[in-house]
């Protein structure tokens, strides 16, 4: 039997047990519940610097499963956040709750990185293009 609604959950698990793989490669570490915690604070921190027209573009880009993930918690109001490169670092290491600390430095670059390699690069430009020149800068080049 065919259960579309099977289909696309299992599809969307799929996508996202990828994406949380190349987030493990990016940051040279096996451990699957630290690559959850730095793509869930990072993706947070970021989403939190956007305008809400930009982080709900940047959403429809990921898996459904994460799409939940990201949005969990938000609140559009007082958005974007005018935070700075310290600032934005900050709110990654706070909302961390993986099983090790891990640099925050570190784990945005790996996210910004897995973002970049899977997310269309019209999307990703209009991002970048958003974000305060020392955020930007932790993008990899394009």
């Amino acid at each position: 039997m065919n259960d579309p609604v099977t289909a696309n959950i299992n599809a969307s698990m799929q996508k996202t047990s990828e994406w949380l793989t190349s987030v493990e490669e990016e940051l040279h570490e096996n451990n699957r519940q630290a690559a959850y915690q730095a793509l869930r604070s990072v993706m947070h921190a970021l989403r939190d610097r956007l305008t809400v027209e930009e982080a709900t573009h940047l959403a429809a880009g990921l898996p459904s499963f994460l799409r939940g993930v990201y949005y969990e918690g938000w609140s559009p109001t007082n958005k974007p956040e005018k935070l700075d490169r310290q600032q934005f670092l900050d709110c990654v290491q706070a909302s961390y709750a993986g099983p090790a600390a891990l640099d925050p430095l570190r784990c945005t670059k790996a996210v910004f990185a897995v973002l970049q390699q899977r997310i269309g690069s019209g999307e990703i430009g209009d991002v970048r293009s958003i974000l305060p020149r020392e955020i930007e800068a932790l993008w990899p080049p394009s």
